[in-house]
C-alpha cells in the first residue's frame, strides 16, 4: 500500500479522505467498533423494556416505584461512563489503524487493540482528567446562573404574580441548558485530540490533554463541524439500520400495551450493528484533525518521517544509492 499524502486538508478533503480510509479499511473499522457497540444490547433492551412499562402503567409488569425510578437513574448513569469508557478505547483502536494506513500498512482489529498495552492506564488518566475538568466548569456554571436566577426569581415575585415568576423559573431553565451546553462542546472541542496525541506522540495523561489544548487552538470551528458532519453521517447510518424495528415498537405499544421481548432484542441488536458499521466514521474524522493541526501549525513533514521509518538503513561501509 502506499503512504498517504499528507498535507493541510480542507472540509471537503478531510471528509473525502475520511471515508476514503474507511471504505479501503472497512472490516479492520467495524471490527473495532463491534466491541464498544455490543455493550450497548442489554442496555437498550432493559430501556425499552422499562420504557413500554412506563407508558402503560396500567398493565406494568414491574411497578415504576420511586426506588426503581432510582435505580434506573443509577443504572443509567453507570452505563454511560462505562460507555466513556469503551469509546475511548476504540478511539485509541482507529487512531492506531488509521496511523498504519498513512504508513501504507494494514493493520487488524487484533493489531489495533494491541497498540494500547502499555498505554491503557495513561488512557485512563486522560479520560479522568477530561471528566473532571468538564464537570467541574459545568458545575461552576451551573452554580452561577442558579445563583443569578435565584435573585432573578426572588425579585419577580416580590414584585408579583406567579405568571412573571414561572416566566423567569422558564428563561432559568433555559439559560441554564444553553449555557451548560456551549461549556461542553467548548471544552470538547478543546480536547478533542488528547487521545490521538497520547498514541502517536507517546504522552503522558496531562501532557496528551496539553498538548490537545495546543493544537486545536484556532481550529476549533473547522473541528467542530467536521466532527458534526461525521456524527450526523453516523447517525443516519444508525438510524437506517434501528427504524424499521423502532417503528414496529411503537406500533406494538400503541396496539398491544405490551412489548414483546423479541422485539426490544431485535431493536437492540440492530442498533448496535448500526453503530458498528458507521461509528468509526466520527473517530477517523478526530484522527486526521490530529494530523491536519499539527501539519498546519508545525509545518512538520510528516509524510517524511513516516516514509524513513519503513525505510532500510544503508549496512556499514556501503554509499546509499541516488
Amino acid at each position: 500500500m502506499e503512504t498517504a499524502e499528507l498535507r493541510p486538508l480542507s472540509l471537503g478533503e478531510l471528509l473525502d479522505r475520511t471515508f476514503t480510509l474507511y471504505r479501503n479499511h472497512f472490516w479492520v473499522f467495524v471490527g473495532i467498533m463491534a466491541i464498544p457497540a455490543s455493550f450497548g444490547i442489554p442496555v437498550n433492551y432493559l430501556v425499552l423494556t422499562f420504557q413500554g412499562s412506563m407508558l402503560f402503567a396500567g398493565r406494568p409488569t414491574l411497578a415504576p416505584t420511586p426506588g426503581l425510578l432510582l435505580g434506573f437513574a443509577a443504572g443509567i448513569f453507570a452505563f454511560v461512563i462505562l460507555l466513556i469508557l469503551v469509546q475511548s478505547i476504540a478511539l485509541a483502536a482507529v487512531t492506531h489503524a488509521v496511523s498504519e494506513a498513512y504508513l501504507g500498512r494494514r493493520s487488524t482489529v487484533r493489531d489495533s487493540y494491541r497498540s494500547i498495552q502499555g498505554k491503557f492506564w495513561r488512557l485512563m488518566g486522560v479520560i479522568l482528567t477530561i471528566a473532571i475538568r468538564m464537570m467541574g466548569l459545568l458545575l461552576l456554571v451551573f452554580v452561577a446562573i442558579a445563583g443569578i436566577g435565584g435573585v432573578l426569581i426572588a425579585g419577580a415575585a416580590a414584585a408579583g404574580g406567579q405568571a412573571v415568576v414561572a416566566a423567569a423559573t422558564v428563561l432559568l431553565v433555559l439559560l441554564v441548558y444553553i449555557s451548560g451546553a456551549v461549556a461542553f462542546i467548548y471544552l470538547a472541542l478543546r480536547y478533542a485530540v488528547s487521545i490521538p496525541a497520547l498514541m502517536l506522540e507517546n504522552l503522558g495523561a496531562l501532557a496528551a490533554v496539553r498538548r490537545s489544548v495546543q493544537l486545536t487552538r484556532g481550529r476549533r470551528g473547522h473541528i467542530f463541524i467536521a466532527f458534526l458532519l461525521a456524527a450526523i453521517i453516523g447517525y443516519v447510518g444508525l438510524i437506517v439500520f434501528q427504524a424499521p424495528f423502532s417503528i414496529a415498537t411503537m406500533v406494538a405499544l400503541l396496539r398491544n400495551h405490551h412489548l414483546p421481548a423479541w422485539l426490544a432484542l431485535s431493536t437492540s441488536v440492530f442498533g448496535a450493528l448500526g453503530a458498528t458499521v458507521t461509528g468509526s466514521v466520527y473517530m477517523i474524522v478526530l484522527v486526521l484533525c490530529y494530523y491536519d493541526t499539527r501539519i498546519r501549525k508545525e509545518a512538520f513533514d510528516l509524510q517524511f518521517m513516516m516514509a524513513s521509518l519503513d525505510r532500510p538503513s544503508p549496512a556499514t561501509g556501503t554509499v546509499p544509492s541516488a
